[in-house]
């Protein structure tokens, strides 16, 4: 197995320090090797030859420093550190299992050595062998402090995560934070791990730890949220975290007017989001109508967006036109509302070159999303551009073979250049997917 070219990088910038590190103590080592006051001739031979090879795989000629390693260990095959160096420049010549080999060697010989452990812990990580790599990262926490066990806990807890080894991807980042409770980036963590976990009782306790101390500002309290919300719109899972979220935030920080209107853009986001929509338009309506709504400009736009969302979905497509062309006024590069609108625009079959001028900017911001393609494939279906409208749509077919609405659209173009043969197959296969 060789190691990809990003691995080697990264794995590379940790032994380039280390190379440093290592060279400096082995020449510190004394050369009176024997106590007698002579000096030892077959060890300092051993010392230079594998100075020598460390330099050599310093220049990058790793070859040959693999080949003088592998020479020594003939004759002293228990060197830890031989074993390290050997491990190294395996790395260098992108035989990782090889490095590994080696790397796990140096650790067995020496399982306190922090440089050899750290190795071990990055070929094991970039092996996805997370487990192990775990294994090790813990180990190494035990020998570091401060901001470096810091760092540690944190890739640990990560890597627990990564395995769904949730309850001690919890521990891990509550030990961290027990030292650092400012470290938002745990804390974001933890939360994460007891939801993906399930283990909503444990998110409620850190939650109302974390709204109770002094860990975090107001703002980034609800940036927090805000991302949660964003979650909640492609897993279930973060509906609930989500909305507690918002009420630990009403909670500990009442009577802030603006403070209000951003948690009830928020919560109106999540009910639509989640289905709510008829709920969720009520309660955006309210905050639009407040003077305070316009005074801040994000507040504004997402409350009006996601009205203009609620609108369209109900099908009350005169506010959701006035809507969406109000939030151009103020926003005009905005490309989800150019698209949003040319979109109605297309369906209705009105304004079409309107439609098409805002249909093809955003595709020209964003020419790999499928979804703006389509609009733009649709507005040309409704202007009778046919063979243009295939184009577009064969293209966004490629990108989302999954999205029933685009194969509608192409089944319709196929139709209208007479072949119902093609037609219908893409329509059986948004049939398909439709009853999946």
């Amino acid at each position: 197995m060789t190691i990809p070219c990003s691995m080697h990088s990264r794995i590379s910038k940790i032994c380039i320090f280390f190379s440093a590190v290592f060279l400096s103590h082995l020449l510190s080592l004394p050369l009176l090797a024997n106590g007698t006051g002579r000096y030892d001739s077959v060890a300092d031979d051993h010392r230079r030859e594998f100075v020598a090879a460390l330099l050599q795989s310093a220049k990058g000629d790793n070859q040959n420093a693999v080949e003088r390693y592998a020479k020594l260990l003939m004759t002293d095959p228990d060197n830890a550190a031989l074993h390290y160096a050997l491990s190294r420049a395996y790395i260098a010549l992108g035989s990782i299992d090889s490095a590994r080999v080696h790397s796990e060697k140096s650790v067995q010989l020496n399982p306190d050595n922090k440089y050899y452990v750290t190795l071990l812990g990055g070929i094991s990580h970039q092996m996805n062998n997370y487990r192990q790599a775990a294994d090790r990262y813990r180990q190494l926490a035990t020998l570091e402090h401060g901001a470096g066990k810091e760092r540690l806990l944190f890739t640990l807890g990560q890597l627990y995560l990564q395995t769904a080894q949730y309850d001690l991807a919890i521990k891990t980042f509550r030990e961290l934070l027990q030292d650092n409770p400012r470290a938002l980036s745990a804390w974001l963590m933890l939360f994460e791990s007891a939801v993906q976990s399930g283990n909503i009782a444990a998110y409620r306790q850190d939650l109302a730890q974390f709204y109770t101390g002094t860990h975090a500002t107001l703002d980034q309290k609800i940036e927090l949220a805000r991302l949660f919300v964003v979650r909640a719109t492609k897993e279930s899972a973060y509906v609930e975290p989500a909305n507690l979220m918002i009420t630990a935030i009403q909670k500990h920080h009442s009577g802030n007017p603006r403070l209000t209107l951003t948690l009830q853009v928020l919560e109106g986001e999540l009910l639509f989001q989640t289905g709510n929509t008829k709920k969720a338009l009520f309660l955006l309506e309210k905050v639009v109508r407040s003077k305070n709504s316009i005074k801040e400009k994000w507040l504004y736009l997402q409350a009006n967006s996601t009205l203009a969302l609620c609108y369209d979905k109900l099908g009350q497509y005169r506010k959701c036109i006035r809507l969406y062309e109000s939030i151009l006024r103020v926003e005009p590069d905005n490309i989800l509302m150019m698209n949003n609108l040319a979109y109605i625009f297309a369906g209705q079959g009105r304004s079409l070159s309107r439609a098409r001028e805002l249909a093809t900017k955003a595709v020209t911001r964003e020419p790999g999303n499928s979804s703006y393609l389509d609009t733009l494939g649709w507005v040309l279906f409704k202007m009778g551009r046919y063979q243009e409208s295939r184009e577009f749509l064969e293209k966004a077919g490629r990108l989302n073979s999954g999205e029933v609405e685009i194969l509608d659209h192409l089944s319709a173009v196929y139709e209208k250049l007479g072949n119902s043969q093609k037609a219908g197959e893409i329509l059986e296969r948004a049939k398909k997917l439709k009853s999946k």
